[in-house]
């Protein structure tokens, strides 16, 4: 088997390929406010279609995980970008609820297999050493295309029909080209206590368990304003480009936030890192959430927000992977998949509160009380 070289060329291609998968799977909320006025659909709705997408891939990811590290399941990664992109870019063609019902369903299955065998990849091609690093690009990349996908989408969509939106599809099938061409798919399986691990294993790990369950606290927040931010600025008057771009800057924060705690992560402890991060991430959401504007309060509190809702991330995922030794694939899917679908699950309650009491209230109240659980989880953690 010829196996993908280590260097920083790999690394950087396993972020595009993150890039690409992610902004694919966030051109949905873009479109949620077009999709409302199309078929009709109310907040809770807007957050149920979304959930589809959103759950139907991240829960399958925790399985795929337990098999990538068990098996070569390589081939899913560019069989995943290339079905999951050229779906979601089909969206805009529905004229039925029930085929777009089915077409987001879909683009959610298929999305759910790049993740766990693009997590897996990172410890193959990183530098020797340098695999904080490595799991920070691999993140960063995800964020970019996902910060940026709502906004360049509706720019697109203001200058062409919501059907055009298929011709977006070129990307993924490029991309799926270029992993094929580079064998950014395949890693040797070593046998090893991975061939082992079992719900009662997992469940044995109570740090691993108290973590999970910090990390999805904190999910919850993610999910709730990915899939809302676009419907509560328009819900209070602004235009659909200005929910695209607080939306952009939450998640360029995420991103920023990803690369930036690559460089302190062996200053400091993962535990402290992690709070460090929730603090603010919660000072950053209530001022936001106070203003829900398009001021320079609100974007700048958004960004900070966003800094500190992702920043843990890769520090999480490293984490994880040394509770759990020769489960690499496994961690990663449950810090980057397995936890966002429960947080995307979770977060159609702010939906439905938000049709009774608003968006600004419903956020509000749901977010910010599941962030200081996040923080109690963490000290449940022992380091």
């Amino acid at each position: 088997m010829l196996l993908p070289k280590r260097g920083l060329v790999n690394t950087y291609l396993l972020g595009w390929g993150h890039f690409v998968g992610d902004y694919y799977a966030n051109i949905l909320p873009v479109m949620l406010p077009i999709l409302a006025l199309k078929f009709g659909f109310s907040y809770s709705e807007c957050g149920l279609l979304y959930m589809i997408f959103q759950v139907s891939g991240c829960l399958l990811q925790a399985p795929l995980g337990i098999a990538a590290d068990k098996r070569n399941l390589g081939l899913l990664l560019p069989i995943s970008i290339l079905t999951s992109g050229v779906l979601a870019s089909s969206v805009g063609l529905c004229n039925s609820v029930w085929i777009l019902v089915v077409i987001v369903f879909l683009s959610g299955i298929c999305s759910s297999g790049f993740h766990p065998v693009l997590g897996g990849m990172v410890p193959v091609v990183s530098p020797k050493g340098r695999e904080i690093f490595g799991t920070s690009i691999f993140l960063v990349g995800g964020n970019v295309g996902f910060a940026i996908a709502p906004f360049l989408t509706a720019l697109y969509l203001e200058h062409f029909e919501s059907p055009k939106l298929i011709y977006l599809a070129v990307f993924p099938i490029i991309t799926t080209a270029i992993i094929f061409q580079r064998k950014i798919y395949q890693k040797e399986i070593i046998k090893n206590d991975v061939q082992d691990l079992s719900l009662k294993t997992i469940v044995a790990c109570r740090p691993f368990v108290w973590l999970v369950l910090s990390i999805f606290f904190r999910a919850i927040s993610y999910c709730a304003l990915v899939s809302y931010i676009p419907l509560l600025i328009t819900s209070r008057g602004y235009s659909s480009i200005d929910g695209s771009a607080v939306l952009m800057t939450m998640l360029l924060g995420t991103a920023i936030g990803g690369l930036m705690v690559g460089k302190f992560a062996k200053r400091y402890s993962f535990k402290n890192i992690i709070f460090s991060t929730y603090i603010l991430t919660f000072v950053g959401l209530a001022i936001f959430l106070y203003n829900a504007d398009n001021s320079i309060i609100a974007y700048l509190s958004v960004f900070l927000g966003g800094v500190g809702l992702y920043a843990s991330t890769p520090v999480a995922i490293v984490w994880a992977q040394k509770m759990l030794p020769h489960a690499d694939a496994f961690a990663t899917s449950m810090m980057v998949g397995f936890t966002f679908g429960l947080g995307y699950l979770t977060s159609v309650l702010v939906g439905m509160l938000g049709d009774m009491v608003g968006l600004q209230l419903s956020l509000a109240v749901i977010l910010l009380p599941t962030l200081v659980l996040a923080i109690l989880a963490l000290f449940k953690v022992k380091a």
